[in-house]
């Protein structure tokens, strides 16, 4: 029997919250390539590992729900950073395990959900490594940590590592594929991705 995690069993969570100051405030999830939106090549991935798929968006909110539905805002208010961000995934989530990951990152592909869905670890809290690296706003959580989150943010902090450390976690490690993690926060970074760009939208 297989151990990999049904589509009733995750939820899916887009990270669409914060200010895009270096993109001149255009909001990274409606960058459009090839006439693709990266809200809606990360939405059309994911149906097929969940039925629980829902934006985290703090500005542009009619916009987000004219490519997908729903859309929530930040429970603890605007712009209080990413860690904000996976406490109302975890809130708003229907299921007992929620995958995260930012709208930033344009380069996802299905090995991404495969291989968090199919992961065999324990902890509450599995983060993505590729390399040295921790991607710490790629991970799979289970929502029964919301508590947890909620009075570790009142306390007011704020550093995700800090919150995934004092809760242990295990690392899913990407060893191929690194690109897929690849964020695109600026013109520059635009720029300096056009072949892979091309690849992923064509």
């Amino acid at each position: 029997m297989s151990n990999k995690l049904q589509k009733h069993d995750v939820s899916i969570a887009i990270l669409a919250g914060g200010k895009s100051s270096r993109m001149d405030g255009n909001d990274k999830g409606l960058m459009k390539f090839n006439d693709i939106s990266v809200l809606s090549h990360i939405v059309n991935l994911a149906r097929e590992y969940s039925s629980d798929i829902f934006v985290i968006a703090n500005n542009n909110i009619e916009s987000y729900k004219l490519l997908h539905e729903p859309v929530y805002s930040d429970i603890f208010g605007e712009f209080q950073g990413p860690l904000s961000g996976i406490f109302t995934a975890l809130r708003k989530s229907k299921s007992k395990k929620v995958i995260i990951l930012p709208c930033d990152g344009p380069f996802i592909k299905k090995e991404y959900f495969e291989k968090l869905t199919s992961s065999m670890s324990e902890k509450s809290i599995q983060v993505v490594k590729t390399g040295t690296r921790l991607q710490p706003v790629y991970a799979l959580i289970e929502s029964c940590l919301a508590d947890n989150l909620e009075e570790f943010l009142l306390s007011g902090e704020r550093k995700i590592d800090r919150w995934y450390t004092a809760c242990k976690f295990d690392e899913i490690l990407f060893d191929k594929d690194e690109e897929m993690f690849i964020n695109i926060n600026s013109k520059h970074d635009i720029e300096n991705n056009k072949q892979l760009i091309k690849k992923i939208y064509g």
